[in-house]
C-alpha cells in the first residue's frame, strides 16, 4: 500500500487508548478500514467513534491478547469482517513498576506474559491472512527493547524478547520467500495514560523520563511503516541517543540510567490499584496526565521521506539529532 490507504484492511490491537488509539485515528484518516481490539469495551467504542469521525469505518472486538484461543477467534472474525487482512498493528503495554528485589512473582509473570505473548499470539493468528495479501506486521515495541530502563525489569525483559522474536520472524519469512514484512517502531517515553494506570509495587505511580513525546508521532511512524515497510524505527531523538549510548558507551549509559533514570521517574501521586496488568484501563483517551511534545526529529524525518531504518546509523544525521531534539 502506498499514498492513501483507501480500502486497506488493518487490525489494531490495544486500540482503546494511548498510542493504539492515536494509530487507529491516523489510519482511519488515511482511508483504512479497521478492526480494533482491546480489553476495554468502552474505550473501543470511543476509538470506533473516532475512526468514524475521520471518515472511515471500524469494527470492535473485545479480547485479552494473552488468551491464545480467544485471539485466534478474534482474528478470524476480523478477517471475515474485513474480507482479508493487509496489516496488523499492535500496542498494548503491560508494565509493572518496581525495584526488582521487591517484585511480587505473580505481577512479574503477568507483566512478562502480557508484553511478550500479547505480541506473539496476534502475530501468529494474523500470519495466514497476511501471507495471502503479502501484508505487513507493524509492532510498536519500545526503546526498552534496546535500553535497560530501570524499575521496569519484567517489561524490559519481555520487550527484549519481543524484538528477538520479531527479528527472527523477519529473517525466517525472508528465507522461505514470504513477502510479509515485519516492522518495529521503538518510541521513547510517550505522554499516554500508560503511566497513570501502571501496576506498581511502590506507593506512588511512575513518571515518564523526559523528554516526553506525543502519541501522534508514534502513530505517524506506524503509518509510514504500513506505507513503506522498514525493519526498525526509533521515535524521538532521545530514543536514538539512548540506543547509541547503550551500544557504544555502556558505562555512561549505566550511570545515566542508575541516577536520572531512577530519580526522573519519581512522582507523588498514588499508584493505580490494581493497575493495568489486572484490569482493563483503556478509556478512549490518547494522552495522560503528563503531556508530550512534538518530536521535531521524527517529524523532519517523516516529512523528508528519509529511510528510517538507516538514518539512526548515519553519523552526520546523529549530529543533527542532537541539535533538534
Amino acid at each position: 500500500m502506498s499514498g492513501r490507504l483507501d480500502g486497506g484492511r488493518v487490525v489494531v490491537t490495544g486500540a482503546s487508548s494511548g498510542i493504539g488509539l492515536a494509530t487507529s485515528r491516523r489510519l482511519a484518516r488515511a482511508g483504512a478500514r479497521l478492526v480494533l481490539m482491546a480489553r476495554a469495551a468502552d474505550g473501543l467504542a470511543a476509538a470506533a467513534a473516532a475512526a468514524l469521525a475521520e471518515g472511515s469505518t471500524a469494527h470492535v472486538v473485545a479480547v485479552d491478547v494473552t488468551d491464545r484461543p480467544a485471539v485466534e477467534a478474534a482474528m478470524a472474525t476480523a478477517v471475515e469482517r474485513l474480507g482479508g487482512l493487509e496489516s496488523w498493528s499492535r500496542r498494548w503495554p503491560g508494565s509493572r513498576t518496581d525495584p526488582s528485589p521487591i517484585s511480587r512473582p505473580r505481577d512479574f509473570e503477568r507483566s512478562h506474559d502480557v508484553t511478550f505473548r500479547g505480541v506473539v499470539n496476534p502475530v501468529r493468528a494474523a500470519l495466514p491472512a497476511l501471507e495471502r495479501s503479502n501484508g505487513t506486521v507493524v509492532a510498536v515495541v519500545s526503546m526498552a527493547s534496546k535500553v535497560p530502563i530501570p524499575l521496569h525489569s519484567p517489561y524490559v525483559a519481555a520487550k527484549f524478547g519481543v524484538r528477538g522474536f520479531l527479528g527472527s520472524l523477519r529473517v525466517e519469512l525472508r528465507n522461505r520467500g514470504s513477502r510479509v514484512r515485519v516492522c518495529m517502531v521503538h518510541p521513547a517515553f510517550i505522554g499516554t495514560p500508560f503511566f497513570d494506570h501502571a501496576t506498581s509495587a511502590l506507593a506512588t505511580r511512575p513518571h515518564p523520563l523526559r523528554p516526553v513525546y506525543r502519541p501522534e508521532d508514534v502513530a505517524a511512524a506506524v503509518l509510514a511503516c504500513v506505507r513503506h515497510p522498514r525493519a526498525e524505527v526509533n521515535v524521538g531523538a532521545s530514543a536514538t541517543m539512548l540506543d547509541l549510548l547503550t551500544r557504544f558507551a555502556r558505562p555512561l549509559s549505566d550511570l545515566f540510567l542508575a541516577t536520572y533514570g531512577v530519580a526522573g521517574q519519581r512522582r507523588p501521586e498514588p499508584a493505580a490499584r490494581p493497575g493495568m496488568l489486572w484490569e482493563p484501563s483503556g478509556e478512549g483517551h490518547e494522552t495522560g496526565t503528563v503531556p508530550g511534545r512534538r518530536s521535531l526529529w521524527t517529524t523532519v524525518r517523516l516529512a523528508a521521506g528519509v529511510p528510517l531504518d538507516l538514518v539512526d546509523h548515519v553519523p552526520v544525521v546523529r549530529a543533527v539529532a542532537r541539535r533538534i531534539r
